[in-house]
């Protein structure tokens, strides 16, 4: 059956840009893969990154959602161990009630940045070195009213405002078989990070169904978030994608920075003796038919329900045409004239 398609944005700021530009940016994607009939559009967290400007989700995801139709908005996700429970519960109720039954509320636990700014984030190093995730969920949970607080609980007086709104569906966001299991356990979604996983994404979502147990959830939703680039033609989409290589070659070489044109990454990949092949042995790169040929094979090969791509490209109009494009080969244009995707695509999903 065919996957559903959403989106994972984490602003990249792009040499010669300004990040303001690139929050314009982010914000002009969200409405065209709203026209485009993708079903979600989730802001990632990063902190001090240099190269990522996602770091007030919220207000991404307030702005995203009143500039937008039909998609869901959400984030991809809050790192809720930097955050109070008690505060997050209070933005994302917020969110759902301004923009209901349109908000989705992505769970991580990594930091989303380094270690010195998670402990400028979580201010003392108790904080910082706390495992205590499934206990920050269950916070969460009370805070909005979704589940009742522990006899002689101290916070048991305590509730989010706005009072009379339920919380956004919850999702867990993972790159290891501890976050499918979390969120088999606790009946929600799970979103396994393949992209920059190094587990099997097929164990990943066997973990997640094999645990799972209704809760807010009747049946078992997984997605699997993948690097995907498409253009009008393969040689054009592989000589985009070296933007993506460099940036993660950055990553992996503690080398940072903002994202590189194509030529210019061209010839740091070349200085640095690296295969452009090599970093992106993950990612779906080529024509339309291509990349959307391949995602329904990793889809069926994983069992996950619905794939969310994340896109690189300097140029920021080149990113959107790789999701226009992917759109139109998945067959998801005409949704987006209407409010809603697909009804049969959505069923397909969910079987």
């Amino acid at each position: 059956m065919a996957p559903l398609l959403s989106v994972l944005d984490l602003t990249p700021v792009s040499s010669g840009q300004q990040p303001g530009e690139a929050l314009r940016h982010t914000l002009e994607l969200a409405e065209a893969t709203d026209r485009a009939g993708y079903e979600r559009f989730w802001i990632a967290e990063h902190h001090n990154s240099g190269a990522f400007a996602s770091a007030a989700t919220e207000i991404l995801i307030a702005l995203a959602a009143a500039r937008t139709r039909r998609i869901r908005v959400g984030s991809g996700g809050v790192m809720l161990p930097n955050h109070s429970p008690l505060k997050v519960a209070e933005n994302f109720l917020s969110l759902e009630a301004l923009f209901p039954g349109r908000i989705d509320l992505g769970l991580g636990r990594a930091p989303g940045t380094d270690g010195v700014t998670a402990l400028a984030l979580r201010r003392s190093r108790e904080a910082l070195a706390a495992d205590d995730f499934p206990a920050q969920i269950a916070l969460l949970r009370a805070f909005a009213g979704e589940t009742p607080w522990p006899a002689g609980s101290v916070f048991s007086g305590v509730l989010a405002e706005p009072r009379g709104v339920k919380l956004p569906p919850l999702w867990i966001l993972g790159s290891s078989l501890y976050g499918a299991q979390l969120a088999g356990e606790l009946g929600v979604g799970y979103a396994f990070a393949y992209h920059f996983s190094q587990e099997d994404p097929a164990e990943a979502v066997q973990t997640y169904r094999r645990h799972f147990r209704p809760g807010p959830l009747a049946e078992p939703h997984a997605i699997l978030g993948v690097n995907a680039l498409a253009a009008p033609t393969a040689e054009e989409a592989h000589d985009l994608s070296l933007t993506a290589a460099a940036l993660s070659l950055g990553i992996l070489s503690g080398q940072r920075g903002l994202l590189r044109s194509p030529e210019d990454a061209r010839a740091w990949l070349r200085e640095m003796d690296t295969d452009p092949a090599r970093l992106l042995k993950k990612a779906r790169i080529g024509t339309p038919a291509q990349v959307w040929a391949d995602l329904q094979a990793l889809a069926e090969q994983t069992g996950a329900q619905e794939l969310m791509v994340t896109t690189y490209t300097h140029d920021p109009l080149k990113r959107e045409q790789s999701y226009r494009l992917l759109a139109g080969a998945a067959g998801l244009e005409e949704a987006g004239a209407g409010e809603t995707a697909p009804a049969a695509l959505k069923e397909a999903a969910l079987k």
